[in-house]
């Protein structure tokens, strides 16, 4: 085989393997809970929180969310935790002002460098400060565990630390919406995923075609969001974009005068449709040729 080729073959398999898509793990751990006040309570019911996991020994796994904008270093134990780590997709919410309402905590089961932890107990750690606080009984903090396994779990009604009603769910083979990777079918966007890139969650949808409008479906935050076709347009109004199949410049002012329909599904928008184009592209063409036979 000649070297040329052989570098021709390295080349195209290092170009399939780096655009070949990334796949989610599965696996997803739930936490929810209800807050109360802490021991420290300068400015309740105004307060801060964090959720993190832990795993064998205290070994810091990764920070799963924060509600905290100022006051960061009061939440001491998160600190102490989480000293050196820095984590790479952490759900970050505003300071609360009720210190008595229910959050909820998602991990899909990786640790902060984005790594699957293997099966095993982890350690669930939650903290809520309302003060200047300095040390842990200042705070509230909740400790609770689960085991990573084959098997799904739930432990529903828990106490601890100032946290109550708290539900640990734990599914081996559910997709974590909100880590940043799109797993479909189940997601129709992840909206961890940066605006303007593949997979984000739309805010609006796209005029792609002024006679096949789009709406926007499901929810950003459950990562169901997506544009899905709207009733298509068959009228003849002015003024919508649309020139629909039959319509004309005397019934319909967006439709080009002596034009047929346009290709984009049949509509031509004046000044701006398809049909527009192609005849503009066309004379320029015509001309260019005219002047080489010169």
């Amino acid at each position: 085989m000649r070297p040329i080729r052989v570098i021709g073959l390295v080349v195209a398999a290092w170009i399939l393997g780096g655009s070949a898509p990334q796949v989610e793990a599965r696996g997803s751990v739930k936490i929810t809970f209800t807050t109360g006040p802490a021991p420290a309570t300068t400015y309740a019911p105004n307060n801060v929180v964090a959720v993190w996991i832990e795993g064998p020994v205290g070994t810091y796994r990764k920070t799963l969310a924060t509600w905290v904008a100022v006051r960061e270093l009061s939440l001491v134990a998160w600190q102490q935790a989480k000293a050196g780590k820095n984590d790479v997709d952490v759900v970050s919410s505003a300071s609360r002002t009720v210190d008595n309402a229910a959050l909820t905590a998602i991990w899909n089961l990786k640790d902060y460098q984005g790594n699957v932890v293997p099966d095993g107990t982890y350690t669930i750690r939650l903290e809520l400060a309302e003060s200047n606080a300095t040390q842990t009984t200042s705070n509230n903090e909740g400790t609770f565990t689960f085991v990573k396994g084959a098997s799904p779990s739930t432990q529903p009604n828990l106490t601890n630390g100032g946290f109550t009603n708290v539900t640990i769910e734990f599914d081996p083979n559910k997709v974590t919406c909100a880590d940043g990777t799109l797993d479909a079918p189940e997601e129709k966007c992840d909206f961890a995923i940066k605006a303007g890139m593949p997979g984000a969650c739309p805010t609006a949808c796209p005029v792609a075609d002024a006679c096949m409008p789009q709406k926007l479906q499901g929810d950003a935050t459950t990562c169901s969001a997506e544009c899905v076709d709207d009733t298509p347009i068959t009228s003849c109004v002015s003024g919508d974009g649309c020139c629909a199949a039959g319509c004309t410049a005397a019934n319909d002012s967006d439709c080009v005068d002596g034009g047929p329909p346009g290709t984009n599904g049949g509509c031509e928008t004046s000044g701006s449709g398809t049909g527009g184009a192609l005849a503009f592209g066309a004379l320029g063409l015509g001309l260019l040729l005219r002047r080489r036979r010169r």
